[in-house]
């Protein structure tokens, strides 16, 4: 049964789609437009960002840090909203912004449900219609326009689609690929999509003996001899692999074929191999009368000094005076460089982004409109964009749908 006819129709109440939605209703008719959510509540997700605290942007945001198959997708969409305009936007909805570490943007309350209740007010306002509780199934292509087959035989028209349904990762919040399907049986194509900001996994035995040890280091993740990317942060072991932000951003570069990938650490950053060594020469002086188990104590953690020890593969009951130079040499290699096996990642439901997505060379830069379908929008994770932990992906999220609901709405 039809149960309505509306200028534009958001599938996906999500980020994206709640903004597409206040983008356009802030120049048609509010009436005309509605946001069609699976759940029985907008913003899931949006809730559980930042620990339930919500790091809905960062001051040091530019469309250069993007991965995808075309940034310049997010360039554009940075000049309708960049994360400075989003600032304001949230302020003018009554939103104060505070900055953390590394430009990292929360409300000033510390809670989430500040941005999604900032976002249904403001719906509530333009009068913007709203369905909970019905999954989109398909959108066919009528002469009287979009025709979207909901659960429960219900049935809408509409003269423009936007899909923000998201992609797969943090699939708990209702982020199961759905919206891939629609636009794939309208011509659309993916890039394959991947789970990222994720856990990497490792069959290295070390791992299971270091389960909830945190170090702060350097990681750099290389394929074969190639270096992909280097991140300096907190590492944190887990049974069977890696885990911390600086380990999320550099699973960005993963592929399906997890192919010859490994994470090198080097717990000892601050200091070059030169240095290093002189510290280990003055350390022997020092330490020459107890055995080389005690060498790296003060320099690791209790749990890792076990590790690195038995990578170094001198016999531990020896006094520490017996180490010759060139085994010192070889110590600042181990701790300067300890590669490990990648040989996977954890599950979408542990993943914060969805890598991969709607094929970016199928979209309209200037507008996020499909070239192939004339109508039909794309707004947020769905397509192929992914940005770092700390609040890129919301950035994007806001950018997009900003700018595919106020391109729809003008249609």
């Amino acid at each position: 049964m039809t149960e309505g006819k509306y200028k534009i129709a958001i599938i996906g109440g999500g980020a994206s789609g709640m903004m597409a939605a206040i983008a356009a209703g802030r120049v048609i008719a509010g009436e005309d437009i509605v946001i069609i959510e699976k759940n029985d509540k907008l913003g899931r997700k949006v809730l559980a960002t930042g620990n339930g605290r919500c790091n809905f942007s960062n001051i040091n945001c530019t469309w250069k840090d993007y991965g995808g198959q075309d940034p310049l997708l997010v360039e554009e969409a940075f000049k309708y909203l960049s994360p400075k305009d989003t600032i304001s936007f949230f302020e003018e909805l009554g939103v104060l912004a505070k900055e953390e570490s590394e430009g990292r943007l929360y409300p000033y309350t510390e809670q989430a449900t500040s941005i999604k209740q900032s976002l249904e007010l403001e719906l509530k306002h333009l009068k913007v219609s709203i369905i909970l509780g019905y999954k989109a199934k398909n959108v066919r292509i009528t002469e009287k326009g979009f025709e979207i087959i909901l659960t429960y035989g219900k049935t809408l028209i509409a003269q423009n689609v936007i899909l923000a349904t998201g992609g797969k990762a943090g699939s708990q919040f209702g982020s199961t690929g759905d919206g891939y399907l629609i636009a794939e049986r309208l011509g659309h194509s993916l890039n394959t999509p991947l789970p990222g900001l994720v856990q990497m996994t490792s069959e290295d035995d070390s791992l299971r003996e270091l389960k909830g040890v945190r170090a702060k280091g350097r990681v750099t993740l290389l394929q074969g001899k190639d270096i992909l990317d280097s991140e300096l942060g907190e590492i944190q072991f887990t049974e069977d692999g890696l885990s911390g932000i600086c380990i999320f951003n550099l699973s960005r570069y993963l592929k399906a074929d997890m192919k010859d990938y490994y994470v090198d650490i080097d717990l000892f950053p601050s200091f070059d191999e030169k240095t290093m060594l002189e510290k280990l020469i003055r350390r022997k002086k020092h330490l020459k009368d107890r055995q080389v188990d005690d060498f790296l104590f003060g320099m690791l953690k209790n749990k890792l000094a076990p590790i690195y020890l038995k990578r170094w593969g001198i016999d531990n009951r020896l006094p520490i005076e017996t180490i010759s130079f060139d085994e010192l040499r070889n110590l600042v290699k181990v701790l300067k460089s300890w590669k490990i096996a990648i040989n996977g990642t954890r599950s979408w439901e542990n993943a914060q982004v969805t890598l991969g997505g709607i094929k970016s060379s199928e979209v309209n830069r200037q507008t996020l409109e499909s070239k192939l379908v004339p109508g039909l929008f794309f707004a947020g994770e769905i397509l192929d964009v992914d940005g770092k932990c700390g609040g890129w992906n919301l950035q994007w999220a806001w950018s997009s749908g900003y700018l595919a609901g106020s391109k729809a709405s003008i249609r």
